[in-house]
């Protein structure tokens, strides 16, 4: 079966579930369906090609409403449609979730911590398999980084080996051609 039409049957199977839940729920059964996935296809290449295009056809039967909150962002950082990733971008470079944009009207960078750019090879682990990674950018709050063959979806638990910090618990917070977002779960108070 083609990726594209498994996508779609998964998308169709799954809708009314889906449909009927909170954006929080729906990023729980999107995590559920992704580990599950994950494990029932035989090649990563093909779990690779089924997930966002899944992600997307059931942002699509949901009618694209407009991001709002940051489990909805989630998912939409994950679909196939670059639109649905765009939006899950702006909401979060907006900083929606914390009230005060990210960016004020001249372009000035107003995230809660400032971020580091660092080009280093670390490991990443999640539901129970590692992988290695380019770590691209470091806060206090977070990182992103760009794991080798594989993409842990928002919402999952991961833990990341840090220059000089050791490893850190985390959680992901946006997936996307430029990497994967880390929110740290011992970040500090915002400076």
């Amino acid at each position: 079966m083609r990726a594209a039409e498994l996508a779609e049957e998964l998308a169709e199977f799954w809708f009314s579930a889906i449909a009927r839940a909170s954006w929080e729920a729906r990023l729980k059964i999107f995590q559920e369906i992704d580990s599950q996935l994950l494990a029932d296809l035989e090649k990563r290449s093909e779990y690779e090609e089924v997930w966002p295009r899944f992600v997307g056809a059931v942002i699509e039967r949901l009618g694209v409403p407009p991001v709002t909150n940051e489990a909805q962002a989630r998912i939409y950082a994950s679909s196939i449609n670059d639109r649905h990733r765009d939006a899950a971008s702006a909401w979060i470079a907006q900083g929606a979730d914390a009230g005060e944009p990210r960016a004020d009207v001249e372009g000035r960078d107003r995230r809660r911590y400032a971020r580091h750019p660092i080009d280093g090879i670390t490991e990443l682990w999640f539901q129970g398999r590692s992988a290695p990674c380019r770590l691209v950018d470091l806060s206090p709050g977070g990182a992103r980084v760009v794991p080798d063959g594989v993409e842990p979806v928002p919402g999952t638990a991961v833990r990341v080996a840090l220059p000089e910090a050791g490893i850190r618990d985390a959680t992901v917070v946006f997936r996307n051609k430029a990497g994967v977002g880390l929110e740290f779960a011992d970040r500090p108070a915002a400076a």
